[in-house]
């Protein structure tokens, strides 16, 4: 009788115990890991955002790699899926809900047959090295046995997510992703048109610094001389030295009808001519991939090109933040 009554006893409080201590926890858990990684932010938003190769550094599927995970990505980020199912971890899915293109992502996440999605965000920062990445959980605890559950298993996940990251961090070092699509290769009538052009020389590197000085000097003159833009600014590049990377070019504007030249910036009329087209989508790091890609297609079709290019910036920066909708069509005039 008195084993009984102690058990009883005993019974009593453990239940008041986990009917009060929950009581004084946090309704709201929040579960947080940090990592410098050195790559730009966007490339780190590229794989998180699109859970490109997630299960290659998830910190859970390590633990039985023979799980099935599904990853549906959507070019638009928003509305990417990441589910798995196995024999430890369980099954879940994750949906981006919610981003600002290269610093916040939203996803919900749901265990099982929970049909309450916990939160999972990420907040990127450009850093001295490349990118403060903060990888956040957010749970809401159901009163009491949820509450339990979140503070036993808050140690384990922050250790789960902070290996996470050092994975993540080892596999974007060792290969970032690829920012940019070349589109398919056509010869079509590349379009006359009246421009005004400021001459640019140097490397690649070295124009496109110069472009952010000399587009304000075009727009300018062009508003000076009541010219309308009809048609996206370009880049026209007269020669290009393969051992130096030199080139000498053109900074144009297309306008509605001929200006007239004003010191170092110049009416020019170009006529209508067949090219060898792609379209680049990405970032302008890479369009030398897309040039690439055009010199070998002439290579191979015996196609002669006069030695020149065009860059037609139809969709930049001023336009949309993600850099995967930047457009630059590519042109080489055929001789």
């Amino acid at each position: 009788m008195k084993v009984f009554k102690g058990i009883l006893i005993f019974t009593m409080i453990l239940a008041g115990l986990v009917i009060i201590v929950p009581a004084f926890m946090p309704s709201t858990v929040t579960i947080s890991a940090e990592v410098e990684i050195a790559v730009a932010p966007e490339e780190v938003f590229q794989s998180a955002a699109m859970y490109a190769d997630r299960e290659s550094w998830d910190p859970w599927i390590a633990t039985e790699p023979e799980a099935k995970v599904t990853i549906s990505p959507n070019e638009n980020y928003v509305g990417s899926t990441y589910s798995w199912e196995g024999e430890k971890i369980g099954n879940g899915t994750m949906k981006v809900e919610e981003i600002i293109f290269g610093k916040y992502i939203r996803s919900s996440i749901w265990f099982g047959e929970d049909p309450d999605p916990s939160v999972v965000e990420w907040h990127l920062e450009k850093s001295d090295i490349g990118t403060h990445v903060s990888w956040d959980f957010i749970a809401d605890g159901k009163y009491p046995f949820g509450r339990l559950m979140l503070a036993l298993m808050s140690g384990g996940m922050k250790t789960s997510f902070e290996t996470g990251l050092v994975n993540l961090k080892e596999m974007l070092e060792a290969d970032p992703p690829k920012l940019f699509k070349t589109g398919g290769i056509h010869v079509d009538m590349f379009p006359g048109m009246n421009a005004m052009v400021i001459p640019m020389e140097g490397t690649m590197e070295q124009i496109s610094e110069q472009m952010g000085q000399l587009f304000p000097k075009l727009f300018a003159e062009t508003g000076r001389q009541n010219l309308q833009m009809a048609g996206p600014p370009f880049a026209h590049y007269l020669d290009y030295d393969e051992e130096t990377g030199f080139s000498h070019a053109l900074l144009g504007l297309s306008i509605n009808e001929p200006g007239i030249s004003a010191g170092d910036i110049l009416a020019r009329e170009y006529t209508e001519t067949k090219a060898l087209i792609v379209i680049h989508t990405g970032k302008y790091d890479y369009l030398k991939n897309s040039y690439d890609a055009l010199s070998e297609y002439a290579l191979e079709n015996e196609i002669e090109l006069t030695g020149s290019a065009f860059e037609v910036y139809t969709k930049t920066m001023m336009e949309t933040e993600n850099i995967m909708e930047w457009k630059t069509l590519i042109a080489f005039p055929l001789k």
